[in-house]
């Protein structure tokens, strides 16, 4: 009779995970089918400024950008850095390839929230609801769409990977977990205050392995606002009200994607379960440097914050039958697939126009290799000089070639020394039409 219990008990467990698995490979189907069009993109202006440099990188300025301890003043950041490297030497401006390592990692992040949530002794089909959120929701699906937030991607990947490390009292790999996150964005900055909150409200209160974190989170923190060479830009960090009463009014919406969401958060830190207050304290710290950088105002910053959202919903939830938790999932998913949707439908339509603006520079390069200035009038919707830039150089193959705004004071004096490539935008047809422009004859020759 032993032996039948076990063997039914056995029966059983194996029942659970394989409805589990089931569920699971239905939520990837689910995110790829509402998702694919991303597929259908193209890269848009910071996307090229970091593909004319990055792959023309020598490795050991990676490795070197990894170890060092010192702040990052040019914005580099290895880990994310190496992906545009790598896939920009592989493919170029062939953009399809670039988005399947984009859909890996978030749903490699998705795993890791669900291994989160089991080690906080949540029941699988709560962990699943929440993990579900996580992998469906538009609230940061910049993060997943675009190649140009691998950062964001990827600090949340080392981030989450930490956190687990040091559940399982892996403090060392948990370090390196965390350096890898900071390298990857700097908005790790905050994850030891997160390890803290675990140690304090989950652990055994051994706060002693926690110093090195601590002090390479001040060390990078410090550093971050005496060496930020941003003043008085959007990259400048601003500590006043006024920036609060810019970027609250942003994030408290987009967690659920209505107004005053956020609130919610508020009614969870009542309930009297210390997973919720980590999870709370988890989206605080992560979003905490972000209020006061009003300048930069993106939905895919929220995507850290996210998980620590989704652990205290899920954990508060897990008092209840996960029938309900389901239910609450199934209620949301239509707001949420209309905000997908109509985000979709922008960034395309953007995508489409950078698409008509860069692929004829691009073959036109290619046929007049000769012509490394480009002067041109007008940009697609959202496009920057810099995306002008890195399109021309991405072109060229190289880098370090000039392209010149038509009405800049600089610009006639460049075209009176140069043959320049002159490009037309015209935002009616969404054209890009490009001359010849002879400084000699002062005459136009169509390009062909």
């Amino acid at each position: 009779m032993h032996n039948q219990g076990v063997a039914e008990f056995a029966g059983k467990e194996r029942g659970i995970r394989l409805r589990l698995v089931a569920a699971a490979v239905a939520l990837v189907a689910a995110f790829i089918a509402l998702n694919y069009r991303a597929y259908d993109g193209f890269f848009q202006d910071d996307e090229l400024s970091n593909m004319d440099w990055a792959p023309l990188l020598p490795a050991a300025d990676f490795l070197k950008g990894l170890i060092t301890p010192l702040f990052a003043t040019d914005n580099f950041r290895p880990p994310g850095h190496l992906y545009f490297s790598l896939m920009g030497r592989a493919f170029g401006l062939d953009f399809p390839p670039w988005m399947t390592p984009v859909f890996a990692t978030h749903l490699i992040n998705a795993a890791l929230l669900f291994w989160l949530l089991r080690k906080l002794a949540i029941e699988p089909w709560c962990a699943l609801a929440g993990v579900a959120f996580f992998t469906l929701s538009a609230s940061a699906m910049d993060a997943y769409w675009k190649p140009m937030y691998c950062f964001d991607l990827l600090c949340t990947t080392f981030s989450l990977a930490s956190i687990l490390l040091w559940a399982y009292r892996r403090w060392v790999l948990s370090f390196i977990a965390f350096w890898l996150a900071y390298k990857s964005k700097e908005l790790a900055v905050m994850l030891p205050a997160v390890l803290v909150a675990y140690e304090y409200w989950l652990g055994d209160r051994k706060f002693l392995p926690l110093i090195p974190f601590l002090i390479v989170s001040l060390s990078f923190g410090l550093q971050g606002i005496l060496r930020n060479p941003n003043k008085n830009n959007e990259y400048s960090f601003h500590f006043t009200l006024d920036a609060l009463k810019t970027t609250l009014p942003f994030y408290r919406r987009r967690f659920l994607l209505f107004r005053y969401s956020s609130l919610a958060l508020l009614a969870l830190a009542l309930v009297r379960d210390r997973r919720v207050w980590f999870g709370l304290t988890a989206a605080l710290c992560f979003v905490f440097t972000l209020l006061f950088l009003p300048g930069r105002l993106y939905e895919a910053y929220a995507y850290l914050p996210l998980t620590g959202v989704v652990i205290a919903f899920t954990a508060a939830a897990s008092r209840l039958n996960p029938a309900w938790l389901w239910l609450a999932l199934a209620l949301w998913m239509p707001l949420n697939i209309r905000q997908l949707h109509r985000e979709q439908r922008q960034k395309l339509s953007n995508d489409d126009e950078a698409y008509a603006f860069v692929a004829p520079l691009q073959t036109w390069a290619a046929q007049h290799p000769a012509i490394l200035t480009l002067v041109y009038t007008g940009l697609p919707r959202g496009f920057h000089p810099w995306g002008v830039t890195g399109a021309w150089d991405v072109a060229h193959h190289t880098l370090g070639l000039h392209a010149y705004y038509r009405d800049w004071p600089e610009t006639p004096h460049v075209m009176q020394e140069d043959t320049v490539a002159l490009a037309t935008w015209d935002a009616a047809s969404k054209t890009l039409s490009i001359q010849i422009h002879d400084p000699s004859s002062d005459k136009l020759t169509p390009g062909k």
